[in-house]
Order: C-alpha cells, then sequence, then structure tokens
C-alpha cells in the first residue's frame, strides 16, 4: 500500500509540473522588455536595468540620470529579487505605445509605460504599485 501510494504521489508532482509551464513572449515585444527588467532585478544587474530605461520621446538615459536612479532601482532590487511574476497584463493603444502590469508574489505590481523606439521596446515610465496601497513612481521620478 505505502509503495502505491509513493507512486501515485510521483505521478501526480509530474504532472503538475507539466502544467504549470508557462511560453515566454516574443523577443521584440512590450512584455519581453518589462521580463528583461525584472531579470535584471532578480540578478541584480542595475547597470542593465538602467538601459532599458529612455527618457519619454524614447532617447537613451544620459549617465548622470542613470548614475542619479541607480539608489531607486536598488531599493527595487531589495524589494522584488526573486520573487515570482504570478500575472501579466498588457495593452497596447497603438502599435508605438505599449502598458505591461507585472505582479510579483501577488504583492506588488510593476506598471510599465514602453515606447517602440529604433527597433527596441524601452520604458519610459515605471510605477511600483503594493498591494492596497497608492502607487509609487519610480521613473521618472516624481517632481518635488
Amino acid at each position: 500500500m505505502l509503495s502505491l501510494g509513493m507512486l501515485l504521489g510521483a505521478c501526480d508532482v509530474g504532472f503538475l509540473s507539466l502544467r504549470r509551464t508557462t511560453s515566454l513572449p516574443p523577443r521584440a515585444s512590450p512584455a519581453a522588455t518589462a521580463f528583461l527588467f525584472k531579470s535584471a532585478l532578480d540578478s541584480g544587474r542595475i547597470a542593465d536595468a538602467l538601459r532599458l530605461l529612455a527618457t519619454a520621446d524614447g532617447a537613451p538615459l544620459l549617465a548622470d540620470d542613470r548614475y542619479e536612479l541607480a539608489p531607486d532601482i536598488e531599493r527595487l532590487v531589495r524589494l522584488l529579487a526573486g520573487l515570482p511574476i504570478t500575472h501579466v497584463r498588457i495593452d497596447t493603444p497603438e502599435t508605438t505605445r505599449a502598458f505591461v502590469w507585472l505582479e510579483v508574489d501577488h504583492l506588488h505590481t510593476l506598471y510599465f509605460t514602453l515606447r517602440y523606439q529604433d527597433s527596441l521596446w524601452v520604458i519610459t515610465a515605471l510605477e511600483r504599485i503594493p498591494w492596497r496601497r497608492p502607487a509609487i513612481r519610480v521613473f521618472p521620478p516624481p517632481i518635488e
């Protein structure tokens, strides 16, 4: 009886792991850029995460702007690194603009505004929305 229970338990785990496989978005999509940003946060590659950010018109950030944003991205690393993505929502109102919501561990949502510039999707705005709290603007920084 014990060996039959172990056999059925092993089969059940195998079936569950097959059902949990997800497909990744295409490489040249707004969701892929959001996933790439989250991957950079997970591995602590702050410089790579900063390279995905751009100004509102799609131009790359200057070095001093990236330097000033580094502490904010480091804060995101401490909060979100290693947590799983639990839900993704994508809205593309235009061919050159998109919005992506990444829900992270059911507690935080990263809200990306992306722009298609020079055959790449770049992040022009980023907000972190904690669970049941108002949104916190990460990029561009709030005007004080």
